[in-house]
């Protein structure tokens, strides 16, 4: 990762809501001389508030900040480097909401996540981190796609960074391995799937545990060559077709389980309107030999 004449060492992606948040350098976990961090927003849509005479989106040190404003949501890169020669990029950083724009008159504070050894996010109390082919580690936020219809990218590995409760939500991901494998049931701040392996996610399980309560899981999958799965449940599986199809798009909630006997709103004309409607399909490129 580039910005300018720096060179960072280890990159990573954080999906910002619109709204207004802090950026903060928690943590720096080596010896000597703090590993550096910086921001780097995109060409437009997101401003940066920095510390008086401090270069933009620069954090030198724990206990600095940067405050992000986002018109809409983005992506805003984040790099890291060493601050010395033999220094260490063992550091944390969190990303807090502190007013979201779809509601703009209830402040919402984050829950801290200590996801060393570079960026954690969580805005919502359920959060995620996907390592991405030719992206790196991405934090996303329940209800918000990774990857998805609109930039699609191989999933690598999740891991689940932001829970509600201690080991609520597990999950499994199978990996495009030869043979195909499934991973052991990972709970939160466990990564599942690999890191520079170049073996997609090509399959998917969630469950939740007993002291959930009154929880269902909501997920929608994207498979290459597929269309956008939907699965709501106490537990979810997700499978390509073909066996073989990497994961490349998906969004996660937990919300409130349909009681016995009740009765879901009829949907709007719109809405009847908007499910008759293809779903986005993303087709694998041919290649010519």
């Amino acid at each position: 990762m580039v910005k300018g004449d720096e060179k960072y060492e280890r990159g990573s992606t954080l999906n910002v809501s619109r709204g207004i948040h802090v950026f903060r350098y928690l943590e720096f976990q080596g010896v000597g001389v703090p590993a550096v961090a910086r921001l780097i927003p995109p060409a437009e849509g997101v401003a940066l508030l920095d510390m008086p005479g401090r270069e933009e989106g620069l954090l030198l040190r724990p206990g600095d900040c940067v405050v992000v404003r986002a018109e809409r949501p983005s992506e805003v890169g984040v790099g890291l480097r060493r601050g010395s020669a033999d220094g260490s990029l063992e550091a944390s950083f969190r990303l807090e909401a502190i007013v979201l724009a779809e509601d703009p008159g209830v402040s919402q504070p984050a829950q801290a996540v200590a996801r060393a050894p570079l960026v954690s996010a969580v805005a919502a109390p359920l959060a995620f981190l996907a390592h991405v082919a030719r992206r790196g580690d991405v934090a996303f936020e329940q209800s918000v796609w990774v990857a998805g219809p609109d930039a699609p990218a191989v999933i690598e590995g999740l891991e689940i960074v932001g829970d509600p409760k201690p080991s609520v939500l597990e999950m499994q991901v199978l990996v495009g391995s030869r043979p195909p494998r499934w991973s052991e049931w990972v709970g939160a701040r466990q990564f599942a799937g690999t890191r520079g392996q170049g073996l997609p996610v090509t399959g998917l399980r969630m469950r939740l545990a007993p002291e959930a309560g009154n929880l269902e899981i909501s997920v929608e999958a994207l498979f290459l060559g597929a269309l956008v799965e939907s699965k709501r449940g106490r537990q979810v599986e997700f499978v390509s077709g073909s066996g073989i199809d990497p994961l490349v798009g998906l969004k996660v909630s937990l919300q409130s389980a349909q009681r016995l006997g009740e009765s879901r709103p009829a949907p709007s004309l719109e809405a009847v309107a908007r499910d008759r409607e293809p779903r986005v399909r993303v087709f694998r490129a041919s290649s010519s030999r």
